[in-house]
């Protein structure tokens, strides 16, 4: 019973960690997301470009939608189209995802009026008299293509593997192999591609035209400069 007791709280904080690294990419990204269309919003319309009130409710809403991807991201139905072509998951995912935050936006605003008319009656009327189709239009055009290039990124990154994505941007030297960028991806691709339409057998002999494609590939992506 002890080494139970004791593994819980490990347990308990392997896993608060595993849901804090998932936390954390979508809650920054739509914070920096949604400050930057407040602050540039606030520069056309009320020609100032800080607004603390509204800092604080852009900020809130990106850790609400963080929330929300990371509970989303554990639903079975959001990978209905795993290994489909990629502009299928993407946007599929980034529609399921603008639902969910619509839904969950307009139950939030329901309930705060219900707490200032004290009913959920009067708290659905108001809410509906409030209702405008203009700013509705608007707030979910930006809130889509937010998600639209989260999860191009996010389905980009399964692909090339963890931290594959931010070595391509910040970290990667042409000069380091003699394939450029282009080269490269593209002889992972044509791997791919062997690996899909060959049979281990001929892929691993190098007598045979797959087997020998293969070794000049790999031969290829190992190559340094002189």
């Amino acid at each position: 019973m002890s080494e139970i007791g004791a593994a819980l709280p490990q347990r308990a904080f392997r896993a608060g960690g595993a849901a804090l690294r998932h936390l954390w990419p979508p809650t920054l990204y739509f914070f920096v997301a949604f400050n930057l269309i407040t602050m540039t919003t606030d520069l056309l319309v009320r020609n100032y470009w800080f607004d603390l009130t509204s800092f604080v409710l852009a900020s809130t809403t990106a850790l609400v939608v963080g929330k929300i991807v990371l509970i989303v991201d554990r639903v079975r139905w959001i990978d209905r189209f795993r290994g489909a072509p990629l502009i299928q998951p993407i946007l599929y995912k980034t529609v399921f995802y603008s639902v969910v935050v619509l839904i969950v936006r307009f139950l939030e605003k329901v309930v705060h009026f219900a707490f200032e008319a004290r009913g959920f009656g009067d708290a659905f009327r108001a809410s509906m008299e409030d209702f405008t189709w203009h700013r509705f239009i608007a707030v979910h055009i930006w809130i889509f293509i937010c998600f639209l290039i989260y999860v191009t990124a996010s389905e980009l990154v399964a692909i090339l593997g963890e931290g594959q994505l931010f070595r391509l941007f910040f970290r990667h030297r042409s000069s380091e192999h003699r394939l450029t960028r282009r080269q490269h991806v593209r002889a992972l691709m044509e791997l791919s591609r062997l690996a899909e339409t060959t049979p281990r057998e001929r892929l691993l002999d190098v007598s045979t035209p797959q087997g020998t494609r293969l070794a000049t590939i790999i031969d290829a992506l190992r190559q340094r400069p002189a």
